[in-house]
């Protein structure tokens, strides 16, 4: 869906819409037919020219990076637009709402002050705005072309033999394991333990009831088990929970499975994440 620019059909490109309106045409350069019927473009500042897409369905909720290719021209010519510092802007946003009313997120990448994305988490409709630097009169730019491909793939690593007192900092329970990559987010963490520990294990007897001596005479008429606990020492694997993700690191408990206390182990991890994507030079967003 278009937002602040026109179609020009016969250059096949998207260009600014400019600030004349019906009063201006009594006034200078508009006063005589033939300033009129030349005139263009009335962009005495360069303002900017944007485009939003229809909203996309995935059909699920998915977490995505985006891939972003944008091409762009200035008007009557074949030079590509030039932009300031903070152009272009490409604007995602997600939300589980179908018409994004609601429960929306968004980030919005420029090619300098932010060019990183950040995982939005797992939506199902996502949208993009892509906003660009107007340009003048004499050269009004606009958009020629682009492609949005939202990617669910992920790459993985496999991390082996930590161990996690070597990560202890002695203040929490909380293993913090970092990642080789970095992802624009992880989505998956497997771990399996590798070694075991020592924990302890209560087991008991319990008494049957009560019950009539043969003997009652010197026992006693009635008698009963009494119940009894004891412990021993079991050699096992570990609990492991997983706390928190980040882009290069995640976030671990291990815990004795009886005693459920904090402890710690030789692990190997699985894990699985967007990779990273941060718009270029020309605008395009591509993995980093």
């Amino acid at each position: 869906m278009a937002k602040t620019g026109f179609y020009d059909a016969s250059q096949q490109i998207y260009l600014p819409k400019d600030s004349l309106t019906w009063a201006d045409l009594g006034n200078s350069p508009y006063a005589t037919w033939d300033n009129w019927t030349s005139w263009y473009q009335n962009l005495s500042t360069s303002t900017t020219v944007e485009f939003t897409t229809d909203i996309i369905d995935f059909g699920s909720a998915k977490t995505i990076v985006p891939f972003i290719e944008l091409s762009t021209r200035k008007d009557g010519t074949t030079d590509s637009a030039t932009f300031s510092a903070n152009k272009p802007t490409i604007t995602i946003e997600a939300s589980n709402v179908a018409d994004l009313s609601s429960g929306v997120s968004s980030v919005a990448l420029t090619r300098t002050a932010n060019p990183d994305f950040t995982s939005l988490g797992a939506k199902r409709y996502y949208r993009v705005t892509i906003n660009i630097d107007s340009g003048i009169n004499t050269a009004p730019q606009g958009i020629t072309g682009f492609s949005v491909t939202l990617n669910s793939d992920t790459v993985s690593e496999e991390i082996e033999n930590i161990d996690t007192s070597t990560v202890d900092d002695g203040s929490t329970v909380s293993r913090t394991i970092p990642t080789r990559r970095t992802y624009a987010g992880i989505v998956y963490v497997g771990v399996t333990p590798t070694t075991t520990v020592s924990d302890t294990v209560v087991t008991g007897t319990t008494a049957p009831g009560q019950y009539v001596q043969l003997d009652y005479v010197a026992e006693g008429y009635f008698t009963e088990n009494v119940a009894g606990l004891s412990t021993s020492t079991i050699t096992t694997v570990p609990l492991i929970q997983l706390v928190s993700t980040s882009t290069n690191s995640f976030t671990i408990r291990l815990f004795k499975p009886n005693t459920g206390t904090e402890t710690d182990a030789t692990i190997n991890a699985l894990v699985k994440g967007l990779p990273q994507t941060s718009m270029d030079i020309n605008g395009n967003i591509v993995q980093k």
